[in-house]
Protein backbone atom coordinates (compact mmCIF):
# COMPACT_ATOMS: atom_id res chain seq x y z
CA UNK A 1 0.00 0.00 0.00
CA UNK A 2 0.87 3.65 0.19
CA UNK A 3 0.98 5.97 3.22
CA UNK A 4 -1.89 8.44 2.75
CA UNK A 5 -1.84 10.05 6.20
CA UNK A 6 0.69 10.64 8.95
CA UNK A 7 -0.47 11.47 12.48
CA UNK A 8 1.00 11.52 15.99
CA UNK A 9 -0.68 8.14 16.64
CA UNK A 10 0.33 6.26 13.46
CA UNK A 11 0.13 5.94 9.71
CA UNK A 12 -2.91 5.64 7.46
CA UNK A 13 -2.29 3.33 4.52
CA UNK A 14 -4.35 2.83 1.35
CA UNK A 15 -4.14 -0.74 0.09
CA UNK A 16 -3.24 -1.17 -3.59
CA UNK A 17 -5.50 -4.11 -4.40
CA UNK A 18 -8.76 -3.02 -2.74
CA UNK A 19 -8.34 0.73 -2.18
CA UNK A 20 -9.29 0.20 1.47
CA UNK A 21 -7.74 2.42 4.12
CA UNK A 22 -6.32 1.19 7.40
CA UNK A 23 -4.33 2.42 10.36
CA UNK A 24 -0.85 1.27 11.37
CA UNK A 25 -0.79 2.33 15.05
CA UNK A 26 2.40 3.78 16.51
CA UNK A 27 2.86 0.57 18.53
CA UNK A 28 3.12 -1.44 15.29
CA UNK A 29 5.95 0.66 13.84
CA UNK A 30 9.50 -0.70 13.90
CA UNK A 31 11.29 -0.36 17.18
CA UNK A 32 12.11 3.24 18.03
CA UNK A 33 10.54 6.38 19.48
CA UNK A 34 8.89 8.37 16.68
CA UNK A 35 8.37 12.11 16.51
CA UNK A 36 5.57 13.47 14.33
CA UNK A 37 6.57 16.32 12.02
CA UNK A 38 3.22 17.77 10.89
CA UNK A 39 4.81 20.29 8.50
CA UNK A 40 6.70 17.59 6.56
CA UNK A 41 3.94 14.96 7.04
CA UNK A 42 6.29 12.32 8.42
CA UNK A 43 7.29 10.28 11.46
CA UNK A 44 11.00 10.20 12.31
CA UNK A 45 12.66 7.69 14.61
CA UNK A 46 14.74 9.37 17.30
CA UNK A 47 17.41 6.70 17.68
CA UNK A 48 17.61 5.05 14.28
CA UNK A 49 16.52 7.90 12.02
CA UNK A 50 13.97 5.76 10.20
CA UNK A 51 11.43 7.92 8.47
CA UNK A 52 7.88 7.29 7.26
CA UNK A 53 6.62 9.86 4.76
CA UNK A 54 3.36 10.72 3.08
CA UNK A 55 3.17 8.78 -0.20
CA UNK A 56 5.78 6.17 0.82
CA UNK A 57 5.13 2.59 -0.28
CA UNK A 58 4.91 0.02 2.52
CA UNK A 59 3.99 -3.63 2.87
CA UNK A 60 1.37 -4.32 5.53
CA UNK A 61 -0.51 -7.23 7.06
CA UNK A 62 -4.07 -7.13 8.38
CA UNK A 63 -4.02 -7.35 12.18
CA UNK A 64 -7.66 -6.62 12.97
CA UNK A 65 -10.88 -5.81 11.11
CA UNK A 66 -14.09 -4.42 12.56
CA UNK A 67 -16.93 -5.75 10.37
CA UNK A 68 -19.52 -3.32 11.71
CA UNK A 69 -17.53 -0.13 10.99
CA UNK A 70 -15.17 -1.46 8.31
CA UNK A 71 -12.15 -0.23 10.27
CA UNK A 72 -8.82 -1.94 9.55
CA UNK A 73 -5.85 -2.13 11.90
CA UNK A 74 -2.64 -2.99 10.06
CA UNK A 75 0.94 -3.83 10.97
CA UNK A 76 4.02 -3.32 8.85
CA UNK A 77 5.25 -6.53 7.28
CA UNK A 78 8.96 -7.07 7.75
CA UNK A 79 11.01 -8.70 5.00
CA UNK A 80 14.26 -9.23 6.86
CA UNK A 81 15.78 -5.85 7.65
CA UNK A 82 14.16 -4.14 4.67
CA UNK A 83 10.39 -3.80 4.86
CA UNK A 84 9.45 -0.66 2.96
CA UNK A 85 10.27 0.30 -0.60
CA UNK A 86 11.66 3.71 -1.47
CA UNK A 87 12.67 4.60 2.05
CA UNK A 88 13.81 8.19 2.43
CA UNK A 89 16.29 7.83 5.28
CA UNK A 90 19.81 6.61 4.52
CA UNK A 91 20.56 6.59 8.26
CA UNK A 92 18.31 3.60 8.95
CA UNK A 93 19.68 0.55 10.69
CA UNK A 94 18.06 -2.69 11.77
CA UNK A 95 17.46 -3.94 15.30
CA UNK A 96 15.44 -1.46 17.35
CA UNK A 97 12.79 -1.25 20.09
CA UNK A 98 8.97 -1.33 19.77
CA UNK A 99 7.46 1.86 18.33
CA UNK A 100 6.25 4.61 20.67
CA UNK A 101 5.40 8.22 20.23
CA UNK A 102 7.51 10.56 22.30
CA UNK A 103 5.42 13.57 21.27
CA UNK A 104 2.84 12.98 24.04
CA UNK A 105 5.17 13.39 27.00
CA UNK A 106 8.67 13.42 28.31
CA UNK A 107 11.26 11.07 26.88
CA UNK A 108 12.25 8.22 29.16
CA UNK A 109 15.65 8.54 30.80
CA UNK A 110 18.37 6.20 29.63
CA UNK A 111 18.93 3.17 31.86
CA UNK A 112 22.17 2.81 33.76
CA UNK A 113 24.71 0.57 32.07
CA UNK A 114 26.42 -0.60 35.25
CA UNK A 115 27.00 -4.36 35.34
CA UNK A 116 24.84 -6.36 37.72
CA UNK A 117 26.45 -8.25 40.56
Amino acid sequence: GRVNGVTRFGLFVTLDESGADGLVPMSELPDDYYDHDPERHCLIGRRRGRQFDLGQRVTVQLREAEPLTGGLILRLHEDGDDQAEGRNSPREKSGTRRGHSASRGKARPAKSRRPRR
